[in-house]
């Protein structure tokens, strides 16, 4: 019986690897396109495939695009350096300004902490928020300044900016603005 089971399990995880490689050989050959949407801060920001291709302005919500072997986008933005990543399936990049004073860097830094707090660690916060408490809620409550007596009020204010948000990006721009963190456009 023992024997039976393992040959089963073999048998099952040859098929799962076999079906995982075709997939993985069909993506390298072009064979599946992907979906993805890009949003930056500041919106309006040029996107180029692989550096050259131009696929349009932020924010590009369902752009499709084939796949291939670690495909990238260049971010341009006038006075903002340019940006570089991997594509992945949704994207919001913070452009960093080039020329600033260290006032506005550090408004920036704030700025762009709470924005990739509530826009990629969106389902940690949900989680935290659900159980009010947690490593990413803490980083939030800290960055926001939210005095240690007055937690409890802004992780209420915090769960109903969620329960009224259509996306983490939506959630984003309700936390910035309820708990008035500057933008710089």
């Amino acid at each position: 019986m023992r024997r039976m089971r393992g040959v089963l399990c073999l048998t099952v995880m040859g098929i799962v690897v076999t079906g995982c490689t075709s997939a993985v050989s069909m993506a390298g050959k072009g064979g599946l396109d992907q979906k993805i949407k890009i949003t930056s801060d500041p919106p309006g920001a040029e996107v180029f495939l692989m550096g050259s291709i131009p696929l349009g302005e932020t924010p590009l919500l369902d752009v499709t695009i084939e796949r291939a072997q670690n495909p990238f986008v260049t971010l341009k933005k006038e006075g903002y350096e340019d940006h570089n990543l991997l594509l992945r399936r949704h994207y919001h990049v913070v452009l960093n300004p080039r020329k600033a004073s260290p006032e506005q860097r550090k408004q920036f830094a704030r700025f762009k902490t709470v924005r990739n707090l509530t826009v990629m660690g969106y389902p940690e916060v949900q989680q935290n928020l659900a159980v009010g408490q947690g490593e990413y809620l803490a980083s939030l409550l800290v960055t926001l300044r939210v005095p240690e007596a007055e937690e409890g009020n802004a992780i209420r204010q915090l769960r109903e900016l969620m329960a009224d948000s259509a996306d983490p990006l939506d959630f984003s721009d309700k936390v910035l603005d309820r708990f008035h963190v500057s933008r710089f456009w």
